[in-house]
């Protein structure tokens, strides 16, 4: 009799078919009960049995399983979604196999039973209320935004942020009106509505009661709460970590689910870690597939080897880190050329496979829940140090290209218009085209209110205002936080953002509470110190964006080593190279530019909060403590150059306009090169354009686009010291305010110039024949045979004039150059460039060579970029931590 593991339905993507391949590897045979084997497309792919019945009515269920009983030895019953979980419990019990206990599921699957359940052996999670109809929302008292959601269901289905009362009405109406749920089972005429979780989502993975691995969470825009990727493990501090084992590990016993693998979700924020929502499941998401790759741990295996009764392989600790990345249209949109961008996915260096869910022409649009998800990209490192997720950045930038949007889909749309046949690279289409005007003022309440954050923490410490008083205000910041400021989007700003939020503020908790936070420090040292925490992001984005161009360029380089072409000087062809050697001696100045960049960053580490208006404060302050809080190396010596400098911004645009210098020659070389008459260069069609009204067109403007953005970077240079050079040396509006005008688009530019050249120089094609025909044709031989005429015993002048003299007679004979008295030399342009193997020529191996070297030389700037974003991520944690303390002893 053949032993079996009844697999009651599925996930319709990630673990469902490792359940039924683990089972198989253990030498048992899969089989799936379900309603509808044509939801499962690996069901036919794979072959895998299966069994006709009403999953819908465990009853009925159960009865099959026992009748299957009786002619097969049923070693387990389980499930891989999260809908069939307690049926498959019960059945198991029923036929006293191994499982977790079915009303343990079923009390964890009903979301309000859970919540319950946790309040009442004081697990920390959100203040919540049931609703069954529409004025029950509001009538539950807590403040907005709240979350309103199922009390059953799975993946982010129907959760929603709620900004208002309106909001809230209306998507609980929605909920409330189902019947049924996305596979049709019935839902019970409740929801749930919530308190917002501020902090950042993190999950703990437990398996038998234990914590097995800590992930990183990344989410979409609100108001929805889909999963955009994953980090594992957690790169929080340690005893962050340990707040998040400790919370889910409590969680997962008061729950009494100490059989198999639990899902944990949690938020860690001011208040420490709440749970967000238990699930009585594995990990989806392609979440166990990460835990393969960074811990060696196979949750999968795991538990399908406890479902048929056999021990599991205890875990071990992190080997390396893994990330994934999950597609998601940004507005509605197109697939299109699945193949090419998968392909450019994988070419990445550490990532590890990389696919869509749909194929070409398929329609997408922004998510609302996982299922609006349809590709992913999976890195993989033997590192902790950030690899794996920048890795995983750049491979879905890469698959992203493969989408376009759907307004550019049909004819008299600019896509389909005379030669060409797709639309712009979406990231290409995003420089060019895109902007968002309100992204700004965002950013300046964002890392205003991070500051704020950090003053309060040590005006506390120092015991210069009442911790009742920072309490409030802390928990109202980080409610503001949450919604993105939403309350302050239309509210009128007649002295500015920050005067507009502090009133705010003040109006919300009063001028005694509300009035305290400015106490000891000016907007000049506030202006001073924030314009440095956005220097950190835009400077990070520009590094990563010129870091991805050296990688491009030393990759293709490699690629193309052998790729013979020649050489132009003054226009002409002069020596015979390869493109591969042309490609790393753009390298070489591009890391060079990225050095120079990543030293001219360190002027933004000195923490100028606490210099007040120019004279400093009588308060007593800890300048000291915020620079720790803040992420900062130091602090200033002196209050007047604190408010007064800027010199850092000069010296990241000038750096930049370096940069841009390179960028701009490079740009023209390959306007030339792939031009009709030059034709050594062929882009792909998602980087050109045509035109109105000449249908033959293929017009490479991202290269001119590149020459302008990279260029414009110097007159930004230029605007910015002109207007400091008309200020005195203090706090100064020239300086503080219209000089910075100039370091935002200036970075963004020199960024957005970096990215597009990455862009071309990934999707350019030698045409390797006319490369080497135009070098032939350019008797670029011709300064190796005056060479080799010298290792004969000519003299260098007497041999030039000879090879001359030979150079015009093959031209009136139409012949190619003669090495008559050159005994043994080959003329091949290929043999003249492995020839030239000295003072870093094209030959005797020195494109390898040459991307080594700069490689190694990359990796100390690298390092210390590093570095910084780990001290600037471990002060995120301690200014968290810090303020949690503070609002937990407020209550």
């Amino acid at each position: 009799m053949r032993r079996v593991l009844l697999l009651i339905e599925s996930n319709t993507t990630g673990t469902g078919r490792q359940f039924a391949r683990c089972a198989a590897d253990l030498g048992v045979t899969p089989v799936l009960l379900t309603a509808d084997p044509g939801r499962y497309a690996y069901v036919a792919q794979d072959g895998l049995e299966h069994v006709l019945v009403d999953t819908s009515d465990e009853r009925t269920v159960l009865d099959r399983v026992r009748a299957l009983a009786e002619n097969w030895q049923i070693a387990g019953v389980t499930s891989s979604s999260e809908y069939y979980i307690a049926t498959a419990a019960a059945c198991a019990r029923a036929l006293g196999l191994p499982g977790p206990a079915p009303e343990a599921v079923r009390a964890c699957r009903d979301k309000r039973e859970q919540r319950e359940i946790l309040r009442a052996v004081g697990v920390a999670g959100p203040a919540f209320a049931v609703a069954r109809t529409v004025a029950q929302v509001h009538a539950a008292g807590i403040p907005y935004p709240v979350v309103v959601k199922p009390c059953q269901g799975s993946g982010s289905v129907g959760v929603r942020l709620c900004a208002d009362r309106e909001q809230a009405d209306a998507h609980a109406a929605r909920l409330l009106q189902a019947a049924g749920n996305e596979r049709g089972l019935p839902v019970p005429a409740e929801i749930l509505v919530e308190q917002y979780l501020t902090g950042s989502e993190h999950s703990v993975e437990v398996f038998r009661g234990r914590s097995v691995a800590t992930v990183d969470k990344h989410l979409g825009p609100p108001p929805w709460f889909v999963e955009t990727g994953h980090d594992t493990p957690s790169r929080l501090p340690a005893d962050r970590v340990r707040l998040l084992v400790e919370a889910a590990e409590e969680a997962v016993a008061a729950l009494g689910l100490d059989w198999g693998a639990v899902h944990v979700e949690l938020r860690l924020g001011p208040d420490g870690a709440r749970i967000v929502e238990v699930n009585p499941r594995l990990a989806g998401g392609m979440i166990p597939d990460l835990l393969r790759r960074a811990y060696g741990v196979d949750l999968v295996r795991a538990q399908v080897r406890a479902a048929v009764g056999l021990p599991a392989e205890p875990p071990g600790p992190a080997l390396g880190s893994a990330s994934i990345r999950f597609l998601m249209a940004e507005r509605p949109g197109v697939v299109g050329d699945t193949v090419q961008a998968t392909a450019a996915a994988l070419a990445v260096a550490g990532v590890a496979a990389a696919e869509f869910y749909c194929g070409a022409g398929a329609a997408v649009a922004p998510a609302e829940d996982f299922r609006g998800r349809f590709g992913n990209v999976i890195s993989a490192s033997e590192r902790t140090d950030g690899a794996a997720p920048a890795a995983a950045d750049l491979g879905l930038a890469r698959l992203r290209s493969a989408v376009r949007d759907a307004a550019d889909d049909d004819d008299g749309d600019g896509v389909r218009t005379g030669r060409l046949s797709t639309a712009l690279n979406p990231q290409a289409h995003a420089i060019v085209y895109g902007a968002d005007p309100a992204a700004d003022a965002a950013e300046e309440l964002r890392l205003i209110s991070e500051v704020d954050r950090a003053h309060l923490v040590m005006l506390t410490e120092r015991g210069v205002i009442a911790a009742a008083h920072s309490a409030r205000l802390l928990a109202q910041i980080e409610r503001l936080r949450g919604t993105d400021f939403a309350q302050l989007r239309d509210r009128p700003m007649p002295r500015g953002v920050y005067l507009a939020y502090e009133g705010l503020l003040s109006e919300l908790l009063g001028d005694e509470v509300g009035g305290v936070l400015h106490t000891g420090r000016s907007r000049n040292d506030l202006g001073a110190t924030t314009v440095r925490l956005r220097a950190r992001e835009h400077c990070v984005g520009l590094l990563d964006a010129v870091d991805a161009l050296a990688e491009s360029l030393l990759d293709r380089a490699v690629k193309y080593q052998d790729v013979v072409m020649p050489a132009y000087t003054h226009g002409q062809p002069a020596v015979p190279i390869t493109f591969g050697h042309y490609l790393v001696g753009v390298a070489a100045s591009v890391v060079r530019g990225y050095t120079d960049l990543v030293a001219a960053g360190a002027e933004i580490e000195v923490n100028p909060l606490g210099a007040g208006a120019v004279g400093g404060t009588s308060v007593p302050i800890d300048p000291a403590r915020t620079a720790e809080l803040l992420g900062f190396t130091g602090v200033a010596v002196n209050s007047v150059d604190a408010v007064a400098s800027r010199d850092f911004a000069l010296r990241l645009l000038a750096g930049i306009s370096t940069l841009g210098v390179t960028v701009t020659r490079v740009a023209r070389d390959l306007s030339v090169w792939t031009s009709e008459e030059s034709g050594l260069l062929h882009l792909a069609d998602d980087l050109v354009g045509s035109s109105s009204m000449m249908p033959q067109k293929r017009n490479p403007f991202l290269l001119e686009y590149i020459q302008g953005k990279a260029s414009a970077s110097l007159g930004y240079y230029v605007g910015a010291a002109s207007a400091m050079a008309s200020a005195g040396y203090t706090n100064a509006i020239a300086v503080g305010t219209e000089a910075m005008r100039q370091l935002w688009p200036g970075l963004r530019e020199g960024a957005a110039a970096a990215t597009l050249l990455r862009l071309v120089v990934d999707g350019a094609t030698p045409d390797e024949q006319r490369m080497n025909r135009r070098a032939a044709d350019g008797f670029t031989a011709a300064t190796y045979l005056a060479e080799r005429l010298v290792a004969a015993g000519v003299p260098f002048r007497t041999a030039h004039h000879e090879v001359g003299r030979r150079v015009l007679a093959a031209l009136d004979a139409g012949v190619p150059l003669d090495a008559d008295g050159a005994s043994g030399t080959d003329l091949d342009p290929a043999a003249v460039a492995a020839a030239s193997a000295y003072g870093g020529g094209p030959g005797g191996g020195t494109v390898v060579h040459a991307v080594d070297l700069l490689r190694e030389r990359m990796s100390g700037p690298r390092g210390l970029l590093a570095a910084r974003r780990g001290r600037w991520a471990e002060a995120a944690a301690m200014l968290d931590e810090a303020a949690r303390t503070i609002v937990g002893d407020g209550k």
